[in-house]
């Protein structure tokens, strides 16, 4: 777009065009008659022609760092117009498509050439903080294990303790079938928690793992056949199991649990049906959650993709959590993905989920071939 309505001057457009922050000029009627092929890249215009700022801004959503929109009159560039002084603005921009991007906003008013208005800059810091945010998740999960580390070995010791005293009880002769029934509840309530804390150990990487020499298909294969009978009628299911895998030196019943996992969430996200996808192949990860493994590493991929209700973006980095749920009250403890994380990290692979909202989620699932893994 040529700045203020004139041929660019070679050396102005040569910096305006080739620097990596989005430029754009908007004069005193709140037009557009300027931006770089950054800002074109980042937001777009009708044709590279100028266009009314306000009617640009509708095609976007602008929030600040806590989700709250910012209305136009609140905007940098606008309060810029009105002649304000305007701090930078860090701001969380939804794009038409639905996609996220992070950006820092800059805009000052000026006077020159003989055009009043605003020059706005404008940072996409969407890698910046995607990373940041993926260390941070990464800091807190493992802060997380920690804790759930401890916490298992106490309440190991507490619920034994209660069995045991259980098993004594039960023995006496004071023991009446109104005691033996309450003994019972007790020994249900007592089962309930130590599956609780079984999950908390495999998020914590505290439990042994046995393994051996794996197909990860035949993994897979064991996984569906359990969930069989969960199928509705109103769901189709589609499996694509590469050939020649490279084998994997995992815990069978372990990974066959993450499969299980996954699945039953798929499920639970299509209540009124879908497609369910299960699917296996080999290949490179990129390894950005994995701080030990190198670049050369290799890894099969577990997806498991279902058409469901999909998960909002603000609550993704928080989906393997322990005790994290969507689901209503009483319907689910929140352990299911928490505990197929630490499966998953336990046995040096990772795990990544890739969803929006109506339109399904896909979960891959990362474990190091045999070479890698015992290497």
């Amino acid at each position: 777009m040529p700045i203020f309505g004139l041929q660019p001057a070679g050396l102005l457009q040569t910096i305006f065009e080739n620097i990596e922050v989005a430029v754009a000029v908007i004069d005193d009627d709140e037009r557009i008659v300027f931006a770089n092929s950054t800002a074109l890249q980042l937001f777009g215009t009708a044709d590279g022609a100028p266009v009314r700022f306000q009617d640009w801004r509708q095609n976007f959503r602008f929030e600040d760092l806590a989700g709250n929109e910012v209305p136009i009159e609140k905007s940098a560039v606008v309060k810029a117009l009105r002649g304000e002084h305007v701090e930078s603005q860090e701001l969380r921009l939804k794009m038409p498509d639905g996609k996220v991007k992070w950006i820092h906003v800059w805009a000052y008013h000026f006077c020159a050439m003989g055009l009043k208005g605003v020059i706005a800059l404008i940072v996409d810091q969407t890698s910046e903080v995607e990373l940041r945010k993926t260390a941070a998740q990464l800091h807190r999960m493992e802060t997380f294990g920690a804790v759930a580390a401890g916490l298992t070995h106490d309440f190991n010791n507490i619920l034994n303790t209660i069995s045991t005293n259980i098993g004594i009880a039960e023995t006496t002769e004071s023991c009446t079938p109104e005691l033996q029934l309450r003994f019972d509840h007790i020994s249900e309530a007592v089962d309930t928690a130590a599956e609780l804390v079984r999950r908390l150990m495999q998020f914590s990487r505290t439990q042994d793992l046995h393994r051996r020499t794996l197909q990860a298909n035949d993994v897979v294969r064991g996984a569906l056949r359990l969930v069989q009978p969960l199928l509705r009628k109103n769901i189709s299911l589609a499996v694509n199991l590469a050939d020649a895998l490279p084998t994997v030196y995992a815990d069978s019943s372990q990974m066959e649990q993450v499969i299980i996992n996954l699945i039953l969430n798929a499920l639970d996200a299509m209540p009124n049906g879908g497609a369910l996808r299960v699917s296996t192949s080999a290949g490179n990860h990129n390894q950005k959650a994995v701080s030990h493994a190198d670049n050369n590493q290799e890894f099969i991929c577990i997806s498991v993709a279902d058409t469901g209700i999909g998960i909002p973006g603000e609550v993704q980095s928080m989906i393997f959590e322990p005790f994290y749920t969507t689901k209503p009250a009483g319907k689910g403890t929140g352990l299911g993905l928490s505990s197929s994380y630490g499966i998953v990290r336990q046995h040096n692979g990772d795990i990544e989920v890739q969803s929006e909202p109506s339109r399904g989620t896909t979960f891959n699932v990362f474990f190091p071939t045999e070479v890698s893994a015992v290497s």
